[in-house]
């Protein structure tokens, strides 16, 4: 019975913390360097041996500028072990983990958390159905205005 009752607390816990924010569930691994309503970006510090608890991030990018190695737990009870290099970019889904630093040194990385969308378009560059040339210049059809002209390839 007591294991019945321990087994459904854990439940409880692990739905409770499951789509917490990182900075919240564990503030002494992140600091906040900027907000806004695109984005969020994140100092993150987790030295050897140390351990965070399940949380989520969204869609994003991480620069790693020390590298060790990490564990990540997953709430589908996935494990995964990872080693991560300074200097090396990291694209990141959505995702839900808890993060062990089974590395020899600390991890430090900056995290770039992407918000949805907002009342903000994408400049017309970036919706262009146009396709780029696979040879020759480039030219101004293909590059906003003021690129092109600065860059010499106005055409």
């Amino acid at each position: 019975m007591k294991t019945i009752i321990l087994i459904s607390l854990l439940a409880i816990l692990c739905t409770t913390v499951h789509a917490q924010d990182p900075v919240k569930t564990s503030p002494q691994y992140y600091k906040v360097l900027l907000e806004n309503d695109q984005v969020r970006v994140l100092e993150y510090r987790l030295k050897a041996g140390e351990k965070e608890p399940m949380h989520s991030h969204p869609t994003g990018v991480v620069y790693v500028l020390s590298g060790t190695k990490l564990k990540f737990s997953y709430s589908d009870g996935r494990t995964e072990e990872r080693a991560a290099a300074a200097g090396e970019w990291i694209w990141r889904d959505p995702t839900t983990h808890a993060v062990e630093n089974i590395g020899d040194t600390e991890a430090h990385a900056i995290a770039v958390d992407l918000k949805p969308s907002g009342p903000h378009s994408p400049p017309d560059y970036m919706t262009t159905d146009r396709k780029l040339p696979t040879s020759g210049p480039l030219t101004s059809d293909f590059c906003p205005p003021a690129f092109a002209q600065g860059y010499g390839l106005a055409g």
